[in-house]
């Protein structure tokens, strides 16, 4: 040991071992370095044995009798600590494996949340750091619990651990959203306009979207909806004053896809803040809270008397013309229609259907959000 300020040791050794070469090859004794000091032998001795740490005072002590820095004796310790504590931790992830298997493995690979060659304990951790929490009891109180609406889903059947894995990427994704501070009377000003995007191609229309509710401190993102989830949309507060709506493609539909956004919107406009709202299908209209979302969304889209114009109508050149002077997408009252009626099959073809090139294209909007 030639020069012990250049000496990388391998950090998993007590400080202790260190010390004792150190001692070793400058033919010291545990007396000796105890008389330096001003450190008992017993003490001395103690830390040799790894029965004790090495303090930052003692370590400036040996920084005195020895020459070593004391961050050398500081750093050693650290690192001791660290690995121990790594190999304790290490011990608690196997006993977190019956949790971690209730993910869908294959989802959480196509995400790369997850490499098919990670192991059991592997998994657990990542999946840990994925939903940035230390344990499976914080996933539950962090993901599960907070959301009443996660909560009344469980009356359906629904796959939770990729529900909560659809929600975390939803965070992910709308925190890389640049929003200016959330202002209601802009929000509300937004949801006017959002109508008349219904006549664009979904993946234009969701650009813009997301744009004018950027101005108004609202982030929207797509996220692909996960097997089993049965998600149409969300509204999920990532800090208090940063509301997210996530949107899915389910039935690939442009009519749901719009009409999902405004119902969220109308969960931002209408309701309190830090609440999520969790929006399955079928969604619970035996909630408040959410057939004040769908009356929001409706009468966005369909003002006064749209409605009862669009029941009545007999023909595909109807219902065209009053998309056209409601200004917005025939889809979206081809949509109205079968709602209301529950003919979904004489003006069907009307709705048109999302491909997997629209999704794809929805997903590429979706990670290259651009500053309000």
């Amino acid at each position: 040991m030639s020069d012990i300020t250049e000496f990388t040791p391998d950090w998993c050794m007590h400080p202790g071992e260190l010390l004792a070469e150190v001692l070793e090859e400058r033919g010291l004794r545990q007396s000796e370095l105890a008389g330096r000091t001003g450190l008992s032998a017993k003490h001395i001795n103690q830390i040799i044995k790894k029965s004790v740490g090495i303090s930052p005072d003692v370590a400036i002590l040996l920084e005195r009798a020895l020459g070593t820095p004391a961050d050398f004796w500081i750093r050693a310790e650290a690192k001791y600590q660290e690995h121990e504590s790594r190999h304790k931790a290490a011990a608690a992830l196997d006993s977190y494996r019956d949790w971690a298997a209730k993910f869908d493995r294959p989802t959480l690979e196509r995400h790369g949340i997850l490499k098919p060659a990670d192991s059991d304990t592997t998994v657990v951790d990542k999946l840990l750091k994925f939903f940035q929490v230390a344990t499976p009891a914080a996933y539950e109180r962090t993901w599960v619990r907070p959301s009443v609406s996660f909560r009344r889903s469980q009356a359906f059947t629904i796959d939770e651990p990729n529900t909560a894995v659809w929600l975390r990427l939803v965070e992910l994704s709308a925190d890389a959203v640049p929003v200016a501070p959330f202002n209601p009377r802009l929000l509300r000003k937004a949801a006017k306009a959002l109508p008349k995007l219904t006549t664009m191609t979904v993946t234009n229309g969701f650009i813009a979207a997301r744009a004018a509710l950027a101005e108004a401190g609202v982030a929207l993102t797509f996220v692909r909806e996960i097997q089993g989830t049965r998600v149409c949309a969300a509204t999920w507060w990532i800090t208090g004053d940063r509301p997210a709506i996530g949107i899915t493609a389910r039935h690939k539909r442009p009519d749901n896809f719009w009409f999902n956004l405004m119902h969220e919107v109308g969960h931002v406009v209408l309701h309190p803040r830090r609440e999520s709202y969790l929006d399955l299908e079928p969604i619970d209209l035996d909630d408040p809270a959410e057939s004040e979302a769908n009356e929001f969304a409706s009468g966005l889209l369909f003002p006064g008397d749209a409605s009862e114009r669009i029941v009545r109508a007999r023909s595909h050149q109807d219902l065209i013309l009053i998309a056209a002077e409601l200004g917005v997408g025939v889809p979206s009252v081809a949509g109205r229609y079968g709602n209301l009626t529950g003919d979904w099959r004489t003006f069907g073809r009307l709705r048109t259907t999302m491909s997997e090139d629209d999704i794809r294209a929805l997903e590429a909007a979706a990670t290259h959000p651009s500053r309000p």
